[in-house]
């Protein structure tokens, strides 16, 4: 026999209008990018000549 599948999940009352906020705060939000690291400036050693 199956199972009915609505006896096993349980909903808080709220859970659908909690899901419409949060999907509409992520739709409304701008595109979240990691900010790149600022490169350091390697100094080059420069070889004494003749050797």
């Amino acid at each position: 026999m199956a199972k009915d599948p609505k006896k096993d999940i349980e909903f808080h009352p709220d859970a659908w209008e909690r899901f419409e906020r949060a999907a509409g705060a992520v739709t409304k939000s701008p595109p979240q990018h990691r900010v790149a690291k600022k490169a350091t400036k390697k100094t080059k050693v420069k070889k004494k000549p003749g050797k």
